[in-house]
């Protein structure tokens, strides 16, 4: 009995369709329509993508194999399952050729086909089986990845509402101190009316003093710091007092430690923390490194439009000190927490000592 065949089957053909595995291939095609399977042949993984994209029940069948110019290599063989499968990660592909070498057939799955077929020897029943089978993988991989995707749902509501709860928490802090004339102990990153807090490492006096008129102008408190070693130095210390910090402007030509090594530092301690980069030059390698430590933006000089720039730098960083106090929320409600299941560790020591006598 024939496995039951997916409605839809996506093919990446090779480039060739004369001889060898393109007539084979051709040949199991045109059984697929037969038997009342949809069948559309793409050229490559970009287009097999979309089409799985669009349609959750089809399976992606590849070819291995180059009719046109002979075998491909093993590498560039499973190169193509490889891309399909980083695409759409739930793709299942199963890989087609002509009498497959064992070499070419373990490479293919590890790089992630679930089934291989061997159109040289093996018939439609077991072409149908593979498909079938790729079906039933695909399913199960989408239905776990909808599953997680709910439950990350779920847990950011959870941790939202956490949040909402903190914020209220912190309010009501405030409002009993207020009333009985005292002063919190709340740490500022947490505290909501406060102004974004901005950084500014810059080894140029002169130009740190601009800055600073202007960030200030527009509500920010701001530092300034000739060094990145006395700038981490400070952000260490504000953050054991609970000092808040969301926006960092440094130079990338820093004497001492540069200015990518001062984010990178800040960061570390501040995983919410917005930066800046000011430089004097235009450099695609900076860039990809910047991104890597969460740069948001870079500003040349000299400064060609200095208000837009502050307007930039006002909004990353009110978007920023949201992250900051969402995160200074998150941690308050992990010590209080981690408090609670102490204080119950505790007790139910106390409890096996009290059996043990």
């Amino acid at each position: 009995m024939t496995a039951a065949i997916p409605e839809t089957v996506i093919v990446i053909a090779a480039r060739g369709w004369a001889g060898g595995t393109a007539a084979a291939l051709r040949t199991l095609v045109e059984r697929l329509v037969r038997s009342g399977t949809e069948t559309a042949m793409v050229a490559d993984a970009q287009e097999a993508a979309k089409a799985l994209i669009d349609d959750e029940g089809a399976v992606v069948m590849i070819d291995v194999e180059d009719a046109a110019r002979g075998a491909i290599s093993i590498d560039e063989a499973a190169a193509r399952i490889a891309e399909v499968a980083r695409q759409v990660p739930d793709a299942a592909p199963v890989a087609v050729a002509q009498r497959p070498s064992v070499g070419l057939v373990i490479a293919c799955q590890r790089a992630g086909a679930v089934d291989f077929v061997d159109l040289g020897s093996e018939s439609f029943e077991v072409t149908a089986k593979a498909l079938a089978l790729a079906s039933a993988r695909r399913g199960d991989t989408g239905a776990q990845r909808r599953a997680v995707g709910q439950l990350r749902e779920m847990i950011e509501d959870m941790l939202k509402d956490l949040v909402k709860t903190e914020r209220r928490s912190i309010d009501l802090e405030k409002q009993l101190a207020a009333k009985h004339g005292r002063k919190t102990d709340l740490a500022s990153d947490v505290d909501g009316e406060r102004a974004p807090v901005v950084m500014v490492v810059e080894d140029d006096r002169d130009v740190a003093d601009h800055l600073v008129d202007h960030l200030e102008e527009a509500g920010l408190t701001t530092f300034a710091f000739v060094t990145g070693e006395e700038a981490v130095l400070h952000a260490e210390r504000m953050s054991q007092r609970g000092a808040a910090l969301d926006l960092v402007l440094v130079d990338i030509g820093l004497p001492g430690i540069d200015g990518l090594e001062v984010v990178r530092r800040l960061r570390k301690e501040r995983p919410t923390l917005a930066a800046f980069l000011i430089t004097g030059y235009s450099d695609p390698n900076l860039t990809a490194r910047a991104a890597d430590l969460g740069v948001v933006g870079f500003v040349l000089k000299p400064f060609d439009d200095i208000k837009a720039f502050i307007g930039r730098v006002q909004a990353e960083a009110a978007a920023a000190m949201t992250r900051t106090r969402d995160h200074g929320y998150l941690q308050r409600i992990k010590t209080r927490h981690e408090r609670v299941l102490g204080q119950y560790r505790l007790l139910l020591a106390e409890i096996e000592r009290e059996r043990e006598r």
